[in-house]
């Protein structure tokens, strides 16, 4: 096989000029230069019309040459039995191969060594991927050598693998290779006295889109990084079909009083069309239960239960009393278990009179889960989903950043974790998960209609069913079985979502994205003008050539376009964060002891007694010392 860069490979004047992915019925009889050009063919035929390609059977003539090659569809053939084992240590990968028929079949002419497409067959039997999953499937994957040769650069120079990704996803022009679209962006801002800005909210078409389909339970803090004027980030999110996490909208708030959350939380509502969430989870901020009491009084509020393990850890500073409250927390017992549990631990560690033990008895109904049975919370106990975009924002943010910088930096985050939604959506939809348990008929349905987590939670809740319970469970719900199913968590869970769409879009947003995709296009230019000096020289007479004729023809000296109408908003007063009340009873901070005397203030390589053992040693023990060391 030659090993040419098929990828790279165009059609010359001396080849039949066909490559229209659009002549679908009418592939046979194709000529192509060579088998990679016929191999780049059949993969851009497969993008466009939705499908992953693979090289399939290759047949020899009596010389050894190869004689016919087959394209076929991925799905093409079966699993191996032999990795189809229940009792496999490794865990199952999704099912991708179901005997899809579809292919083409190329062979070699007496011509020129050209190669010509003998047969066809597109009858796929599986549904084809939209074009938004196109850059998923694996004959589309690829990296061309200008972006190899740049990520090289970058990571010579201690540019991290995950900041190379985001600097290249910016040069494309987005996760979706300039994938432009519409957005209705929905924002709110308030204003001081001074005219300056003091809280701001935004969401855009997409995550309005979400709520309507996840927006029953809503999470929201305020612990990110502060920005340069000092101001909390908060992001409210959700849960999505395949249980990860997604943002409704996120502000910037001026401080965390009741007034700020109760503006930003009528006006998230606004936004999204006054739709309530049924249940709300919090770090437990008193401000915040005022503004949810105030503004969403019918949603159910629950506490978080990471917040309150460690509030638990420093205000009583036994880890024993932490674990049992933790226990507390998070045990399907009934209330009347849970008051005698919770009288049983407070008295044995004896903080009936201590003030937080005797706020958080109170306000039981708050974080018990005897006291939250019924409610539905989406699988979330804590908002450290709020947090999820705290890798980027910790990057973003490690220096102080003015807004411009951090609204940015969250959304490059939404975008990726947009972008693996829409993974997830190709992985449920184009691949098939492996069935464990004997009970076929209701494992393939499950397989049918959740998305791949959902039904890894379905799938293990069944392996840990006895299958006399389960039989038992479906006789009693006989065939309406499947009207108990969630549609939160199905594949289907964003078939009705509304769209926001507006196509009056504002000349800042139609700016940037033709900034982005002229960058794009930009960047290829460079890498093939910097290979030598004269088309380095020729690349960059010619820009300068073309920025001067650019800026005669609209009367500029520079690249802004001066029609922008910017809404003058002074920038806010830079304040202190509210901090948050140290107990008193805070656990002191371990002290570092030696690990060979057990002394203070030194460790094993400077500790004296090992220095004067070495010195008065007869015998090489030093050699095991430092073996010790190193393992």
């Amino acid at each position: 096989m030659d090993n040419t860069d098929v990828d790279n490979v165009k059609p010359t004047e001396e080849c039949h000029e066909v490559h229209n992915v659009d002549e679908s019925d009418r592939l046979v009889g194709q000529l192509f230069c060579s088998r990679d050009q016929a191999w780049y063919f059949y993969k851009g035929f497969a993008r466009e019309h939705g499908f992953s390609a693979r090289k399939g059977t290759t047949r020899l003539d009596v010389e050894g040459n190869v004689k016919t090659q087959e394209f076929c569809c991925s799905k093409e053939g079966f699993r191996v039995s032999k990795v189809n084992t229940v009792d496999r240590q490794r865990a199952h990968t999704p099912v991708t191969r179901i005997g899809c028929k579809a292919r083409v079949v190329v062979t070699a002419t007496n011509t020129n060594d050209q190669w010509v497409i003998s047969k066809s067959d597109q009858k796929h039997n599986h549904a084809l991927c939209t074009p938004a999953m196109t850059p998923f499937m694996r004959s589309n994957r690829a990296v061309s050598k200008a972006d190899i040769d740049e990520a090289t650069t970058l990571k010579e120079v201690g540019v991290g693998t995950s900041q190379v990704m985001n600097y290249l996803t910016q040069q494309a022009g987005g996760y979706h290779n300039v994938g432009f679209t519409h957005k209705d962006l929905y924002n709110a801002l308030q204003r001081d006295e001074s005219g300056a800005l003091y809280n701001l909210i935004w969401s855009d078409s997409t995550s309005r889109s979400d709520y309507t389909c996840f927006g029953d339970v809503i999470a929201f803090d305020t612990t990110y990084k502060d920005n340069l004027y000092g101001r909390p980030i908060m992001p409210i999110v959700g849960v999505n079909h395949h249980h990860n996490t997604i943002v409704f909208a996120t502000a910037i708030i001026a401080d965390e009083t009741s007034q700020s959350f109760e503006w930003v939380l009528q006006n998230f509502l606004e936004a999204m069309m006054n739709k309530s969430p049924i249940s709300v989870v919090t770090d437990g901020d008193r401000a915040m239960q005022r503004a949810i009491k105030s503004v969403i009084p019918y949603a159910k509020h629950r506490l978080c239960s990471w917040h309150l393990s460690r509030n638990a850890q420093a205000n009583i500073g036994d880890p024993k009393f932490t674990a049992a409250f933790s226990k507390c927390m998070a045990s399907w017992w009934t209330t009347k278990e849970f008051d005698i549990q919770w009288h049983s631990v407070v008295s044995e560690f004896n903080v009936q009179k201590h003030p937080w033990v005797i706020e958080k008895g109170n306000t039981r109904h708050l974080w018990a889960q005897a006291y939250l049975t019924g409610h539905f919370f989406a699988n979330i106990r804590s908002t450290q989903r709020c947090e999820s975009m705290n890798a980027s924002l910790a990057i973003a943010l490690k220096h102080k950043k003015t807004y411009l910088n951090v609204v940015r930096a969250i959304e490059d985050g939404i975008s990726r974790m947009r972008m693996n939604e829409l993974k997830a959506d190709y992985l449920s939809s184009h691949t098939k998960p492996f069935q464990i348990t004997k009970l076929v008929d209701l494992e393939s349905h499950a397989a049918a209609i959740f998305t791949r987590e959902s039904f890894r939670v379905f799938q293990d809740e069944l392996i840990r069913e006895t299958l006399y319970r389960i039989e038992a469970e479906i006789k009693s719900l006989s065939d309406e079985c499947q009207h108990y199913i969630l549609s939160k968590w199905t594949n289907d869970a964003k078939a009705s979502a509304p769209s926001y769409v507006d196509l009056n879009v504002s000349p800042e947003v139609m700016q940037m994205a033709r900034f982005a995709a002229l960058r794009s296009t930009s960047s290829r230019l460079c890498y093939i003008a910097s290979k030598t000096d004269e088309s380095f020289k020729t690349a960059r007479d010619e820009m300068k050539k073309l920025i001067e004729e650019l800026e005669n023809s609209f009367g500029l000296n520079h690249s802004v376009d001066q029609s922008i109408v910017v809404n003058n908003v002074r920038d806010p007063q830079r304040k202190q964060r509210k901090r948050k009340e140290v107990s008193k009873n805070k656990v002191e901070k371990k002290i570092r002891r030696c690990g060979y005397c057990n002394g203070e203030g030194h460790n094993k390589l400077t500790s004296p007694q090992v220095k004067l053992s070495l010195s008065t040693s007869t015998q090489p023990t030093s050699t095991d010392f430092f073996e010790d060391e190193m393992e």
